[in-house]
This record gives structure tokens, C-alpha cells and sequence, in this order.
């Protein structure tokens, strides 16, 4: 039979470091607050888009503003402390001049100053710190995003640090995944890579921007993000794939057509050295375009025959139809 016929060549091509990571967004934030109190005001639902400063959420404030009074109060009586050891400690000074009193009293009239000082800084930084605590009782968005999560209802009593709202940028997309610590030397900041999307099988360009510079002791991984070029239709949260360019290896490759599949084995046909057709099992590695590796069962120089369908008997005549 007519047939045509390639010789087998090995070549070198990048060996393909297959990764699988999860989209985050540029920027994700889960608020808390340092105030306390029962959430009284809900501003927005998941899924609404917010600017950076919106309101959130409201925490009554009745409590916070409690906490500020109080410490503004006892501002007020450390500067009144402050101001009576000052005119003391400039009288103790008149007296020490005129020798009217001893060293020991001018000292203690300044300690005592230096000590309503310090009490009156103290005072204005508890004041500062009620003031910054009730200034939270307005969650605010911190960057241009959408609301993606919600912690708490109406009603609900807040906590310090308890989580409130999540918001995430609505623009801006990372692929984060680990690679063997072996691999790690094939991977460069800068490299472009094309990622596939697991749930859509939408194809996405990204460009390697971190590689950790150290190994995770227990996985022995180094963590990577590459950043996604256009990440408008793509939602944080899904996984991704994708194959990374690494070094090159020396391969055998055949064009896809010459393999065809029996039984479940992948089969293909040689020529010998008679002419006289010989099917052989092989074990097929990465495809490569029109081409696949073959891990096994063929040798360089080997004369396959292409456009395979099906078996070719044992022992029949090839004539090469390709010259």
C-alpha cells in the first residue's frame, strides 16, 4: 500500500512545568473595627461597587463617644495639674533666689512639674486614641472595589477585630501557585505565560511578576504569583492552569497523525528495514502543535508511517507515497 512516511527525529524543546493556582484580586481587605458597640446601619449589599471612603457600615456610637468624653475629662485635670505645678515650681525659683527655701524644695517643686507633664502627655494620648476609636465607628471602603462578603446584620454587637465586610478590587488579577524548589531556577520575573481557566476554559495572558526567594520548609515549594494582563472577565476565587516554558530537554517527537488508538493502547506504524509494515505500543509525553513526544517504544531514524487511522497488517508492503 501507498502510504506516507516520515524518518523520526529528536529535537531539544522547553520541558513544560504544568501549575495550578487560584485568582486573587489586586487588592482584598476584610474590615474590622476597634470600636464597640451594635451595628446600626447597613449602607450597602453584596455584590454593590464602592469608592474609596464610602460608607460601609455604622457602629452606634454612643459607647465610643462615652470612652472619648472620659478621656477628654481627665485631660482636663492633668492640664489643670500642669498648670498649678507650674506656678508652684516659679515660686519655689523666686524663693531659692532670695534664699528663701532650700534645693531640695525647688527639686521637688520641679518634679512635681515634670510629672503633671507627663500627665497631661499622657492624657492627650488616651484622648487621641477615643478619638481614633470613635472615628471607626464608620466602617469606610480603603481602595475602589466591590463588597464581596458580609460578616454581620443589623443588631449584631461588634468586637474589636471581629470581621465585618470583605471588599476586593474590581480590577486587577493575580494567579498565585507553588512550584518544586527544583523548578524554581526556570522561573523569571518577566515571562509570559498563558493561563487557563478552569471553570470557563477561558484563555488569559499573565507575566511572572513574584518569585519567593526562599522555600517553604515543610512543602518545599517556592510560592510565585504572575499578574494577569486581562483580568476584567475573570472572577477571584476560580483556579487557573497553565504550562511554564522550562529548560530544554532532548525529545523524540512524531506528528500527531501517524498515532492512532486500539484496545486503549496508543499504537503506530514502522517501516523496516524490508519495507514491511511493524506495529508498535508507545507512550506518548507533551504535545507540541501538530506534534507529540514519544517517551517510548520508538528510536531515532525510525520510519513511521503518517494519517494513521487504524491497524496496517503485519508485514505489508509500504511504498512510500512522499518521495
Amino acid at each position: 500500500m501507498k502510504a506516507r512516511v516520515a524518518s523520526v527525529t529528536s529535537r531539544e524543546v522547553p520541558r513544560l512545568i504544568s501549575v495550578r493556582g487560584t485568582i486573587q484580586a489586586e487588592d482584598d481587605a476584610v474590615l474590622s473595627s476597634r470600636a464597640m458597640g451594635p451595628v446600626i446601619r447597613e449602607r450597602v449589599k453584596i455584590g454593590d461597587r464602592v469608592r474609596k471612603g464610602d460608607a460601609l457600615l455604622d457602629i452606634q456610637e454612643r459607647m465610643n463617644s462615652g470612652m472619648l468624653s472620659q478621656a477628654k475629662g481627665a485631660l482636663a485635670q492633668a492640664q489643670a495639674a500642669q498648670s498649678l505645678a507650674a506656678t508652684n515650681l516659679r515660686r519655689f525659683e523666686s524663693l531659692f533666689e532670695a534664699q528663701a527655701c532650700s534645693q531640695l524644695e525647688l527639686d521637688m517643686a520641679r518634679m512635681q512639674f515634670e510629672t503633671a507633664e507627663g500627665a497631661v502627655k499622657q492624657a492627650q494620648g488616651a484622648v487621641d486614641a477615643a478619638g481614633a476609636v470613635a472615628d471607626e465607628s464608620t466602617i469606610r471602603a480603603p481602595f475602589d472595589g466591590f463588597v464581596v462578603e458580609k460578616f454581620v446584620n443589623v443588631g449584631d454587637l461588634v468586637a474589636p477585630g471581629r470581621p465585618l465586610i470583605r471588599v476586593q478590587t474590581s480590577a486587577g488579577r493575580t494567579l498565585n501557585f507553588t512550584v518544586r524548589a527544583a523548578d524554581a531556577p526556570q522561573l523569571l520575573v518577566g515571562t509570559p505565560i498563558t493561563c487557563t481557566v478552569d471553570n470557563s476554559g477561558e484563555l488569559v495572558e499573565a507575566t511572572i511578576s513574584e518569585v519567593s526567594p526562599s522555600a517553604d520548609p515543610m512543602s518545599h515549594s517556592i510560592s510565585v504569583r504572575a499578574t494577569l494582563s486581562d483580568a476584567d472577565s475573570v472572577a477571584a476565587g476560580h483556579t487557573a492552569t497553565a504550562e511554564i516554558p522550562g529548560q530544554l530537554d532532548q525529545r523524540i517527537l512524531v506528528a500527531k497523525s501517524s498515532i492512532y488508538t486500539s484496545g486503549g493502547l496508543n499504537l503506530i506504524t514502522i517501516v523496516d528495514e524490508n519495507g514491511s509494515a511493524r506495529t508498535r505500543v508507545v507512550t506518548l509525553g507533551k504535545a507540541h502543535g501538530a506534534e507529540v513526544e514519544i517517551l517510548s517504544g520508538l528510536m531515532e531514524n525510525e520510519q513511521v508511517v503518517l494519517d494513521r487511522t487504524g491497524v496496517i497488517a503485519e508485514g505489508t508492503r509500504i511504498e512510500r507515497s512522499n518521495g
